[in-house]
């Protein structure tokens, strides 16, 4: 079994049960964002939920290193309630083939998608958005494209979001 030393603790990603104002971080909810470096040489930078009673060993490593930093000086950012845009900037990429067929499922012929490229005014545009269409091996949901083809299905972003959490089964 491979040991890690915990070689710098970064900080403190919140969650939305996270007490800020906390000072004891054997009882803070939340992700721990530390390096390592393992007895072989090799480093690695890692993130660890944490929360209180949860704890194995390895945890209390990083407790104890949290509780340094935060001793420190450092401090847990306030939790925030992520926009619609860094909800999608987060959702997994989909393979072409599920963003494809996903479309095809959901009642959407690829020659649809197809007429509505066709119809960019701006050529340079056009042929970009072509290129993604054919070429591309993953789409991400936050990509124009992806934005420009739901728009012109008639789509919500709300309706492309549980779509794209519909096409991730495919």
């Amino acid at each position: 079994m491979m040991k890690a030393t915990i070689t710098n603790f970064h900080g403190f990603l919140p969650h939305k049960e996270t007490d800020h104002t906390e000072t004891d971080m054997s009882k803070i909810i939340g992700a721990a964002h530390y390096s390592v470096v393992y007895d072989d040489g090799d480093t690695e930078a890692l993130v660890t939920g944490l929360r209180p009673g949860e704890n194995n060993a390895w945890n209390l490593k990083v407790i104890e290193a949290a509780q340094a930093w935060r001793d420190a000086g450092g401090e847990i950012p306030e939790w925030k309630e992520p926009t619609a845009e860094e909800i999608r900037a987060a959702m997994p990429a989909l393979t072409a083939r599920q963003f494809h067929l996903g479309l095809l499922n959901s009642g959407t012929a690829s020659a649809e998608v197809q007429a509505h490229l066709n119809a960019i005014a701006d050529p340079f545009e056009a042929a970009a958005a072509e290129i993604e269409w054919k070429h591309a091996a993953e789409f991400r949901r936050d990509h124009p494209l992806v934005e420009t083809i739901g728009a012109a299905l008639g789509y919500t972003p709300e309706v492309m979001d549980d779509l794209w959490e519909y096409f991730r089964t495919i």
